[in-house]
């Protein structure tokens, strides 16, 4: 049976407007802002899905915006072992016997504000916060501001530090983006760029380091490095 293939949602319609925000601690905040964990580690399932605000806990901001694309669990003491460089909970904390925090909230396309939203914490509130108008619109206003420059300087980048680069992911002429059975090929980077900014989670090929092509996942949007992390021979 084949792959049935059907093209992503563009990320500027205003399904993308941003109206609740997850309050996380440190320092699991920093390093899903650096682009070292993509799964939030959590006691319970999920539904929501989509663009979210990121909220640094007892700080009274919005730091940074992500997507949720899944929700996994409950997980198993193996699967945690297995993924903590997803989650980067230490082995201290994930072995205790009062640990319960076994779903992983995926999130993608990370990215810090450039500058924190104040937001008006309504009590009660530990998980989730609904966003007032103002900082609602302030954070949606700097994202639309925001859109442009994005669109012009920022590349996905994967979890092993390759990015998604003019000349290191151009094979044979050509750049395959998109998910795997229902690939698309471009000869124009720009257009390849394009598509993966339109993917819930941008997924490319490129080589690895002994020269062989393998999709990777994106974990974070930033501006390119000085130099690939691999190059294309």
């Amino acid at each position: 049976m084949g792959v049935e293939c059907s093209l992503p949602t563009r990320s500027g319609s205003s399904s993308s407007v941003i109206t609740r925000g997850l309050i996380i601690a440190q320092p699991w905040i920093g390093k899903i802002l650096r682009g070292e964990k993509i799964w939030e580690m959590r006691s319970t399932h999920t539904s929501v899905r989509g663009p979210i605000a990121l909220i640094e806990k007892g700080s009274g901001l919005i730091v940074g915006v992500a997507s949720i694309s899944d929700s996994i669990g409950p997980l198993g003491f193996e699967d945690i072992f297995d993924n903590e460089v997803k989650h980067r909970v230490g082995p201290e904390i994930y072995t205790r016997d009062d640990y319960t925090w076994n779903h992983a909230w995926v999130l993608n396309q990370v990215s810090p504000v450039s500058k924190p939203v104040k937001y008006r914490h309504k009590s009660g509130a530990v998980i989730w916060v609904e966003l007032d108008s103002g900082a609602r619109d302030e954070l949606n206003s700097q994202l639309s501001g925001k859109t442009t420059e994005c669109n012009l300087s920022q590349v996905p980048i994967a979890k092993d530090g390759s990015w998604f680069g003019r000349e290191n992911c151009c094979r044979k002429g050509y750049y395959t983006v998109g998910e795997k059975g229902c690939e698309q090929r471009f000869t124009d980077y720009q257009a390849a760029l394009d598509y993966l900014r339109s993917m819930q989670t941008a997924k490319w090929r490129r080589p690895n380091a002994k020269g062989n092509w393998g999709i990777v996942s994106a974990v974070v949007w930033s501006d390119p490095q000085p130099t690939p992390f691999f190059r294309n021979s």
